[in-house]
């Protein structure tokens, strides 16, 4: 057994309602079967969907802030195993089909019906679950974490020029979408979006110097969604137009 069970609570959370920053002695597990809203687990910032859960170590004061209604299944546990590695804490994906959930539920029925040897079972259950979790996060092949953030950047290097959404490479690595940005920020010193659009005004600035491709297709071809879009970015940016930046560049080869 690796784990002990100290509490199990299911709640219904009306939207537009908050859970100030607390903190318990155990470790909790915080399942969202249905709702959407935000988390903050020390100084990080999650937004929950359903099929999604917290794992929040003892002592890390966290909140909650209801945006719809939100069924909520609450598991409060301690380790009592060493044979446990230490748990990776954040906001995770329920796998499918919602094997932590199936687990979970078991364990509010078996709270319920109290048959014999029912605590027992529970901390059983509990340990499944810790073990599933274990498992999604930390498959146990060295280094995946740091492969799967190289395989998202090289994912936007090869393709800048699509359209690229942070959720579709927060699911290719197999990270939450803020879990995500908050890896490859610390990876890469740049948000994926502030990479994203680095890469876009590289090529930008390529074409225009080396190439006479008008500024709508030069947009085009670095993955900007029109013009006008492209100009304001490039600006914004760089400081000048894409025009601007053309005429200035061929002065200077002179």
């Amino acid at each position: 057994m690796l784990a002990q069970t100290d509490f199990i609570f299911h709640a219904m959370r009306p939207a537009d309602t908050y859970m100030p920053m607390h903190r318990h002695r155990c470790y909790e597990l915080v399942y969202y079967m249905a709702g959407t809203g935000v988390t903050r687990l020390d100084d990080l910032e999650y937004r929950y969907e359903p099929n999604t859960y917290t794992v929040i170590p003892p002592g890390m004061p966290h909140d909650e802030r209801r945006l719809a209604d939100t069924d909520v299944l609450f598991i409060g546990f301690s380790l009592v195993s060493r044979d446990m590695p230490s748990l990776q804490h954040g906001l995770f994906q329920d796998s499918d089909p919602a094997s932590i959930l199936g687990l979970l539920l078991g364990m509010k029925a078996e709270m319920h019906e109290k048959h014999a040897f029912y605590a027992q079972k529970l901390n059983l259950r509990m340990s499944e679950i810790l073990i599933e979790h274990a498992r999604s996060v930390a498959p146990g092949q060295p280094g995946r974490p740091d492969d799967n953030l190289l395989y998202a950047r090289t994912f936007i290097d090869e393709n800048f020029n699509q359209k690229i959404a942070v959720e579709d490479l927060a699911a290719m690595a197999g990270y939450s979408y803020h879990h995500f940005r908050h890896l490859f920020k610390k990876k890469f010193g740049v948000s994926p979006i502030r990479y994203l659009i680095d890469k876009r005004l590289e090529k930008a600035r390529s074409l225009l110097r080396f190439t006479e491709l008008p500024v709508s297709s030069v947009a085009s071809e670095c993955g900007f969604s029109n013009d006008a879009q492209f100009c304001t970015i490039f600006k914004r940016e760089l400081g000048e137009t894409p025009r601007a930046f053309r005429n200035n560049e061929f002065r200077r080869s002179l």
